[in-house]
């Protein structure tokens, strides 16, 4: 496990990173502004992923149980015509195991899940999100970036496959949260993402945004 970039005082601006589920929960550590779970995707299921036209990608957007997220992402699946098979299982199977996770370092049996396609420049300027906190896991393109301000000219990229959970500015106590993030800048590249946004039910905004 480590840490990156020790916090100031009363600011939380560190960036927690580990190759196990439990650096999730050190969203909660003094200073911490990001936990970030750091996975390398089986090499199929990025064969597989990546060699998926666009619109076979599966869309979704539901407020949900946790035990009931897989299932909802291989209807998404099934709507998209997301071909059946071990890796599309290793998707809904994943993006369920994290939405777990969030329902219970949050500690909310209700969430707030988006899977979408993303090929534009969504929310390029880095910021702080306007809730208690979010996760993030790009299974497709390149992965959520970031930064502190005055930095931003040489961000820490999420990789791909791993999941980085992240404060918010109405994150209870008095810490302010200060480290920013982004959606990398791909419009143009014919690059398409795969984002998997889960937030807790309680911070649910229906114009929330992409990151």
């Amino acid at each position: 496990m480590s840490i990156v970039d020790f916090p100031i005082r009363g600011e939380a601006c560190s960036v927690l990173q580990a190759r196990d589920a439990s650096a999730l929960s050190g969203i909660k550590q003094p200073g911490v502004a990001a936990a970030i779970w750091q996975r390398e995707p089986a090499p199929e299921f990025v064969n597989w992923i990546s060699g998926l036209p666009p619109d076979k990608l599966p869309k979704l957007r539901s407020l949900v149980g946790a035990d009931a997220l897989e299932g909802c992402i291989q209807a998404a699946c099934s709507l998209a015509g997301t071909p059946a098979g071990p890796e599309r299982d290793m998707l809904a199977g994943d993006i369920a195991a994290l939405g777990y996770l969030m329902s219970e370092i949050m500690e909310t049996p209700l969430l707030h899940v988006r899977l979408e396609a993303v090929s534009t420049n969504a929310c390029r300027r880095f910021h702080v999100d306007n809730m208690t906190a979010r996760m993030l896991c790009t299974y497709r393109g390149a992965g959520t970036q970031l930064t502190q301000p005055g930095t931003e000219a040489a961000p820490l990229s999420v990789s791909q496959g791993s999941a980085v959970l992240l404060r918010g500015r109405c994150w209870p106590g008095e810490e302010q949260t200060v480290l920013l993030h982004r959606s990398p800048p791909i419009e143009g590249t014919g690059e398409t993402r795969l984002l998997a946004v889960i937030d807790p039910a309680f911070d649910y905004k229906p114009e929330g945004r992409l990151h």
